[in-house]
């Protein structure tokens, strides 16, 4: 997994609904893949990717970004245009080739942190 499992305390400054996750050669093709968070953000009804993600806590389905935002994912993923579009830009602009969808890993894990 490429980030830490914690608690994290701060409230969430960005929420996420119809949200997934990609794993991507961020750093470069040599350096550990990283976490990225991609959804509709409900605070300015847009599409959002995230930084980093350096730490995650399920029970709370918050996460912590290197650029230290915090970001709450909503009920569960799914797909959002706008979201697509924010996604498809970023990779352009990062000249990301590879990416790794692994909403479905995350998914499990929050699931499984369900009380």
């Amino acid at each position: 997994m490429a980030w830490r499992i914690e608690p994290i305390p701060q409230a969430p400054t960005k929420t996420l609904d119809a949200w997934s996750v990609y794993e991507v050669p961020f750093d470069g093709v040599t350096a550990p893949w990283t976490r990225h968070l991609v959804g509709f953000r409900l605070e300015g009804c847009s599409g959002q990717v995230s930084s980093p993600v350096v730490a995650f806590d399920p029970v709370t389905r918050r996460a912590l970004t290197r650029s230290g935002q915090v970001y709450e994912l909503r009920v569960g993923p799914g797909f959002n245009t706008d979201a697509f579009v924010a996604w498809s830009t970023w990779v352009y602009a990062n000249r990301i080739q590879h990416a790794v969808d692994v909403t479905d890993e995350v998914e499990a894990l929050l699931r499984s942190y369900e009380q």
